[in-house]
């Protein structure tokens, strides 16, 4: 379906989708691609040479930032860590996390006296207009970083919100996730989607779930199969059901972030319910369809999907996403059959980890050229 919008309809081409990105090492993630030009990603990365590096090769439509957020503007201890991609504004505290078998990642090696940003300050100095998602990954900060965002968190054209989270304060001192739930709650958010990661104890270690690799070929330790749940990601979208008088194309980005993040019901469910709304921008069953095929592999249509799906006769088996479909070779393909294969988070790049929101070998390791 998105992949229909956008290079069909060129729905986004006069009102981009606005993305914000905090904590942009290793780039971009990769569900944003299919927005192509339609889509303007502001990408903030503390670490000068990471940032330089990211944006030599950035097309024109993604902009990285070299500067690093916090709640309010001002100066802040930035804690490097052995593992770059453990550094941030709170220092791991080893009575706790020495007890694990990825301990060293957390080792503060170096402490800096940097200059930080509230993200209202950023959005001010950088030109960056009410976006419609935000993505975070800053170690601890997350919370800090959105209250620091004024009425762009508050607004309704905010649609969603991707942030890490850790379970326990003992990790490094930030605010846990129930702080994070919480905040983000009564900002008029709810929770659609949750990953969690197991890290495992040095008395006794339970298996890696890959094997990590330094871009130097060395070994490093990570998350296990089993073990206390210690950090993960959490997904966030406005629930918009049944809310009157939508604005058509702000409905549309949302149901297009809802299909790439594995959402298609949720998706759905809105274009059902404002079909009337759409219908001057779009044919919602042309899009129902679309999303419908997606889930039945290119077999069913939507009335026909959920005809068989509440028949009594043997449920279809499960369409097998494992394979991938998000190059543009397989979405032409796709097309030829009626689909639309957008490349959604439960593609091959995080199928094998377990869940939607998975992505620490794809994202952090080996899998964008680091």
């Amino acid at each position: 379906m998105t992949r229909y919008l956008v290079e069909e309809k060129q729905i986004f081409a006069s009102n981009p989708v606005i993305v914000v990105d905090v904590g942009a090492r290793a780039g971009v993630n990769a569900e944003w691609a299919v927005f192509g030009d339609q889509a303007r990603i502001y990408c903030f990365e503390p670490e000068q040479e990471e940032c330089a590096r990211l944006a030599a090769s950035a097309p024109a439509h993604v902009t990285y930032i070299p500067a690093a957020l916090g709640a309010v503007t001002g100066q802040a201890t930035l804690y490097e860590s052995r593992l770059a991609f453990s550094t941030g504004l709170y220092k791991t505290r080893m009575e706790y996390f020495g007890r694990f078998t990825n301990r060293d990642n957390g080792e503060v090696v170096a402490e800096h006296t940097i200059f930080v940003k509230s993200l209202r300050d950023a959005m001010r100095d950088h030109g960056i207009p009410q976006f419609d998602f935000i993505k975070l990954d800053t170690e601890g900060a997350e919370l800090d970083i959105l209250k620091g965002g004024g009425q762009a968190i508050s607004s309704p054209g905010l649609l969603g919100v991707l942030s890490e989270i850790r379970l326990h304060a003992e990790i490094n001192g930030s605010p846990p996730f129930s702080s994070l739930d919480a905040f983000l709650q009564a900002q008029g958010f709810r929770l659609y989607d949750l990953s969690v990661n197991h890290h495992s104890r040095t008395a006794l270690p339970y298996p890696q779930l890959y094997d990590y690799r330094l871009p130097s070929g060395k070994r490093f330790y990570a998350y296990t199969t089993h073990g206390q749940l210690q950090d993960g990601d959490a997904l966030y979208f406005r629930d918009l059901f049944g809310v009157p008088n939508l604005e058509p194309l702000a409905l549309l980005k949302l149901c297009c972030f809802l299909e790439i993040y594995c959402l298609s019901d949720c998706a759905a469910e809105l274009i059902v319910a404002n079909r009337e709304g759409l219908s001057g921008l779009v044919d919602p069953e042309k899009l129902l369809d679309l999303l419908a095929r997606q889930m039945s592999d290119g077999r069913q249509g939507y009335q026909a999907y959920v005809e068989a799906y509440f028949s009594d006769s043997p449920a279809p088996a499960v369409a097998d996403t494992s394979t991938g479909n998000g190059d543009a070779g397989a979405a032409g393909n796709g097309a030829s059959q009626g689909r639309d294969d957008t490349a959604c988070r439960c593609d091959s790049e995080t199928a094998e980890a377990g869940g939607a929101l998975k992505r620490l070998g794809d994202y952090l390791f080996g899998r964008k050229g680091r």
